[in-house]
């Protein structure tokens, strides 16, 4: 939107239209910015709309013949199709597109093939031009929500909670604060607006999409590393401190001298320490290689194949083609075919890193489920034991 602003201000100025030029701006008047439709003010008493379908809808605009069709044709090649309305009659309609960058194509294609997260689309776009976004850059059509406000994202995210989903939200805009902050996390890009920083838990400094992949497997990273000092930590203790309380004593008649179980204790602290500080050798994912061609987006030039490494892992990445991103049965020879997965040729999708970490954590709770039943047996026959020398001390005077 900024480069859009630059280029009307040059243009004008070229025109001689401007502050210091031979046509100043004129005077406006009651500015008002409609959440969701666009803006209306009064420049010289002549009464100026600027917006989409619900602005012209919600003033009442005469809409002249011709205006629609210019809009669906605008809308069919990507574009954002904005009608001028002067004095309560559409004058002119403009075409705003932002072209999709390709860290964004990179950002979804990992997230919804080696991450296994879900990915939706929620603009106020119409959805002519929301799908052709979408199928840019990776999003399936059936996760395109187009044409809603603020209060329709916050909508959609709570039915997605409600779901059983956890959902994670990413936007840089003043429409987008509110969904910031009701999802379970919400991530502002860096050159977004300010309430939109404000209302996120993360923000990308760098202003790169691909910096949430980032974050999404350091994230994963430290949570495995504090499950697995937790089932070190719950092990160790579980087990010295049985130990130290005596419960071999009956056995070997000799305690455990109280500076080797200070040294236990250090050393405990000490290799959860050291594991903690091994995160100094963390690298994060990179992109190895990226391939264009034409096949998969009918003859369209786009991203086809995606090298992505993380965690040491190498994973090769095939965009779908176009009648697969619409739900239809791959439509590639099965010679040339690349999709992944596609189960029309015999390709299925490999396991998602988050199943095999899910897995990991739950081996990491069934370990810690037998060391404290282990644990809490030792304790019992300490206890059983404690109390019988106590009865035998009690008992030798009557003797």
């Amino acid at each position: 939107m900024f480069a859009v602003l630059v280029a009307i201000l040059t243009k004008a100025g070229d025109l001689g239209i401007g502050e210091g030029h031979d046509q100043p701006l004129a005077n406006v008047q009651n500015f008002e910015a409609e959440v969701g439709k666009g803006v209306k003010c009064d420049v010289d008493n002549v009464s100026v709309h600027i917006g989409n379908r619900r602005c012209l809808a919600a003033n009442e605009i005469l809409v002249t013949p011709g205006t629609f069709d210019a809009m669906e044709f605008l809308e069919d090649m990507g574009e954002t199709a904005v009608c001028v309305s002067i004095n309560g009659r559409t004058e002119a309609v403009l075409g705003i597109m932002d072209y999709a960058k390709d860290e964004a194509a990179l950002t979804v294609n990992v997230l919804q093939h080696v991450f296994g997260i879900k990915v939706h689309m929620l603009t106020g776009d119409n959805f002519r031009t929301a799908r052709a976004v979408a199928h840019d850059i990776g999003i399936p059509a059936t996760n395109v929500i187009a044409d809603v406000l603020p209060v329709e994202k916050i909508e959609f995210i709570k039915r997605l909670r409600l779901e059983g989903e956890h959902v994670a939200m990413v936007g840089d805009g003043i429409n987008d604060s509110p969904a910031l902050a009701e999802a379970d996390v919400g991530i502002a890009i860096g050159s977004g607006s300010q309430i939109a920083h404000e209302s996120a838990g993360i923000i990308l400094v760098n202003s790169k999409l691909t910096d949430l992949l980032v974050a999404i497997d350091l994230a994963k990273t430290i949570y495995f590393r504090i499950r697995l000092n937790l089932l070190w930590a719950l092990g160790y203790n579980s087990l010295g401190i049985p130990i130290a309380a005596g419960v071999f004593y009956p056995f070997t008649h000799r305690a455990l001298p109280p500076y080797v179980a200070a040294f236990a204790m250090a050393l405990s602290s000490v290799s959860v320490l050291t594991s903690s500080l091994s995160l100094n050798r963390y690298k994060p994912p990179t992109f190895d290689t990226k391939k264009y061609g034409r096949d998969a987006r009918g003859g369209e030039l786009g991203i086809e194949k995606i090298g992505f490494t993380a965690a040491g892992e190498k994973y090769e990445i095939s965009v779908q083609c176009d009648a697969m991103m619409r739900g239809e049965p791959c439509t590639c020879p099965p010679e040339t075919c690349n999709c992944d997965p596609c189960e029309d040729h015999g390709k299925v999708r490999r396991k998602a890193r988050p199943g095999r970490v899910v897995s990991l954590v739950a081996l990491m709770h069934g370990v810690n489920n037998v060391l404290a039943t282990l644990a809490t047996v030792l304790i019992a026959h300490l206890v059983q034991v404690a109390n019988e020398e106590l009865m035998m001390i009690d008992t030798k005077p009557f003797h």
